[in-house]
């Protein structure tokens, strides 16, 4: 690509963590603020890109990934307590964080996407794509292909638009199209184990090519696709920042865990 990038970290393990960090979702709003779960510690953290000032809140269970809802509300999931929590933030406030309420659901739930009031949540054990709103009741819940075939293995990440869900399954090696009706149109196989996916503003996305140690950029029809960072070692959740032009990445490095505390912040030049 002819796209150049400057690379910053910023390490997000605090003195309250027990581990090191597991960062499986990453959400931006409010600007400069970027919202991670941490799995290992149960967490939910703040972080202004700008100050470097860091906040964080525990959860009942390790959060697996993140949705924004409106300025000041997030998602989360919970797949050990098979529930979706709801937070209220105030990244200025006194209290950064507060817990309102859950949606129960019935599977170990991985990924989440919203897109004005409807969430799109992926589960495993069986796999599936599950759109709801967001007082929980179920729109379509999509598990097949019209020949009975699985459509999912292991759908580990979501990102959504007014038109569209991509799935990305880093066991089958595919990233999976749909619309907000549950209909399947497209699936792109040329991934080594894709793990974060994050949608840009013309449509194309973003994907985290977890083996080959790249970012992919996809075309929105998922026909061709093309290396938009290299070198970027075991990449994970993604998100792109639309305002800063910023692409976000943690990683899960099962030999260097004390890599796994850092956020990687890519910034188009």
């Amino acid at each position: 690509m002819a796209e150049s990038w400057f690379l910053t970290k910023i390490n997000v393990r605090t003195s309250q963590d027990k581990h090191d960090c597991l960062l499986t979702g990453i959400a931006v709003s409010f600007g400069n603020n970027i919202f991670v779960v941490d799995y290992n510690n149960d967490s939910i953290k703040l972080i202004n890109s700008n100050s470097g000032e860091l906040r964080q809140t525990k959860l009942e269970s390790g959060p697996r990934d993140i949705a924004v809802i409106s300025k000041d509300e997030l998602a989360v999931t919970l797949p050990d307590m098979k529930t979706i929590q709801f937070i209220s933030v105030s990244p200025y406030g006194r209290n950064a964080f507060s817990l309102k309420n859950k949606l129960d659901v019935d599977g170990f739930c991985l990924g989440i996407g919203h897109y004005q009031g409807k969430l799109a949540v992926t589960f495993t054990s069986p796999g599936k794509l599950l759109i709801t709103n967001l007082q929980g009741s179920v729109q379509v819940n999509v598990v097949k292909y019209p020949n009975g075939e699985d459509i999912f293995s292991y759908p580990g990440h979501v990102t959504t638009n007014s038109n569209s869900i991509y799935v990305s399954d880093n066991t089958k090696d595919e990233v999976t199209w749909f619309d907000w009706s549950g209909t399947h149109i497209g699936r792109h196989c040329r991934i080594e184990h894709p793990r974060g996916i994050t949608l840009l503003d013309d449509g194309s996305i973003f994907v985290s090519d977890y083996e080959s140690r790249c970012i992919l950029k996809v075309r929105s029809d998922l026909n061709e696709s093309e290396t938009a960072l290299t070198d970027v070692d075991s990449p994970w959740a993604l998100c792109w920042s639309r305002e800063t032009t910023t692409l976000c990445v943690s990683r899960f490095n099962r030999d260097r865990s004390n890599e796994n505390n850092d956020i990687l912040l890519y910034k188009l030049m």
